[in-house]
């Protein structure tokens, strides 16, 4: 198997999301910036054939991320990444089996495209989003820099007690692969002070993602877990823990192991 399959196995499960925190800014000129640490990885081997997968996988992504808002409905998006890899490699007789690096990712610009509506207790906004992968990251044996084009569809809808976010996404990158996913949370509002715009969401996230490549085997993984929102003014912090349900592949590859997300975010 080449190394392609093993980073596609490991590529980003955040790609539907975008700044800040998937809620705000939502007025003329608003923008914002946030950051999020993401880490994953395991030394659990999938089933599959033909596989020299190695014997572990960790990672750390460090992501800066930015909004800003021409107009309720319009608005541009960028997602960069920083990241920290780290392999482990069965050996047939000599050499060190550990792999180190670290270096810059494929930055992604989107437009976000929405239309909100407002019905008696709540709000919503349908959205259409589409997206770019432009190859400007580190290009090595253990990162890999490719470029691409995706496309997401997403519905929102929320009140004083509750919160539904599902996105629909797709991927095409230039090497023939693809990914097409699923992400859904649904969220319960807890508190919310008007007088100093503060709270806190409690949110349960799904994750289906089924990745395939140029000679079509298939990636396919389901994660779910909790989320916590809390905000004050234009703050937001956000923690994910994401667990893995079912992993099944062609080839064999890596778990992922539990994923676990914290992010800081500021909108102005």
């Amino acid at each position: 198997m080449n190394r392609s399959i093993i980073i596609l196995a490991l590529i980003e499960i955040g790609w539907a999301h975008q700044p800040v925190m998937d809620m705000a800014p939502r007025w003329v000129g608003g923008w914002g910036f946030q950051f999020r640490y993401e880490t994953l990885g395991s030394n659990k081997l999938l089933d599959g054939e033909n596989s020299i997968a190695g014997l572990s996988h960790y990672r750390k992504t460090t992501w800066f991320e930015g909004v800003y808002t021409w107009k309720r409905s319009i608005r541009a998006t960028f997602k960069l990444p920083y990241h920290q890899i780290k392999n482990e490699k069965q050996l047939i007789d000599w050499g060190d089996p550990i792999e180190k690096g670290s270096g810059l990712g494929d930055l992604i610009l989107a437009l976000p495209l929405k239309k909100y509506f407002n019905l008696k207790r709540s709000t919503g906004n349908f959205g259409i989003t589409p997206q770019i992968r432009l190859k400007t990251g580190d290009d090595s044996d253990i990162i890999e820099s490719k470029g691409g084009y995706g496309l997401s569809l997403s519905y929102s809808a929320e009140n004083f007690s509750y919160y539904q976010l599902y996105d629909l996404y797709g991927w095409s990158l230039e090497d023939g692969s693809s990914v097409t996913g699923v992400d859904i949370n649904l969220g319960w509002h807890p508190i919310h002070k008007n007088d100093t715009n503060s709270g806190l969401f409690l949110m349960w996230d799904g994750t289906f993602q089924m990745k395939s490549d140029k000679d079509g085997n298939r990636d396919v993984r389901l994660f779910s877990g909790p989320i916590a929102v809390l905000y004050r003014g234009g703050i937001m912090a956000r923690i994910d823990v994401k667990f893995p349900l079912s992993e099944s592949v062609d080839q064999a590859s890596l778990s992922k192991g539990t994923i676990v997300q914290t992010g800081i975010g500021f909108v102005f």
